[in-house]
């Protein structure tokens, strides 16, 4: 069967894996150690961007860079405990990750986490085994909204970014996957979308249970695409 579509790119946090509630518990737990604690509605403008724009903001909400670097790290280890014992799986996600492979698809990952964690979170939730690529955020010089991420994740396929589904949740890692040409669909998490970033979108799922159906519905006209007769050929002659 063929398809137009060459290889379906995931974010990993609140995509894939259920990390962002778990990374409000860390900045809460890393907050009550340093009594510094930060607004609920500044962690989750964090939601998308890479390590060093979130210390950027963080730095520039408590005025002082050392006291944000040590509530980062510390956030991360309270983190990575939490998520030695909670974390799981987005609704769907193992089934979708299972339906787009037998269909034939190639899978990566392209998120603003490092490398160990990506690896980490994926096989605590039996998703690993499912990717081909994973692309990190230290592999880019820009970050999210920046295109970076997902035009590499698809050089590494060595395809058309036109020719890739991202899947998204947050407002940072939309505007990335479209400003590479890709085809956005949308599964928001723990922030609303907007309507000009839903305009982004080829469309918006409740969850990952429905993103093969979807996917499918996109890529029906080349797999229901008749192959050529070559009988047919100069019939009118």
């Amino acid at each position: 069967m063929s398809h137009t579509i060459d290889a379906i790119i995931f974010d990993m946090d609140g995509t894939l894996v259920d990390t962002e509630r778990l990374g409000f518990k860390g900045w809460d737990l890393a907050g009550d150690e340093l009594d510094a604690h930060i607004s609920r509605e500044l962690m989750t403008s964090f939601v998308g961007h890479n390590e060093p724009a979130v210390l950027q903001m963080l730095t520039d909400a408590l005025g002082d860079a050392d006291l944000a670097r040590r509530l980062f790290d510390l956030h991360w280890e309270k983190r990575r405990e939490l998520a030695a014992t909670e974390l799981e799986a987005k609704a769907g996600a193992l089934e979708a990750a299972r339906a787009l492979k037998a269909a034939g698809y190639r899978l990566a990952v392209a998120s603003s986490s490092g490398r160990e964690i990506i690896e980490l979170n994926l096989s605590r939730v039996g998703l690993r085994d499912y990717f081909d690529e994973i692309t990190c955020g230290t592999e880019t010089e820009h970050g999210k909204p920046a295109p970076d991420i997902y035009l590499l994740a698809a050089r590494k396929f060595g395809v058309d970014p036109a020719h890739c589904v991202a899947v998204e949740d947050s407002p940072n890692g939309i505007r990335s996957a479209a400003a590479a040409g890709m085809t956005v669909f949308a599964v928001p998490d723990v922030i609303e979308l907007a309507p000009e970033l839903t305009a982004l979108c080829h469309a918006v799922l409740a969850s990952l249970a429905e993103l093969p159906a979807a996917v499918a519905a996109l890529d029906a006209p080349a797999c229901a695409a008749p192959a050529a007769d070559p009988s047919a050929e100069g019939a009118d002659a």
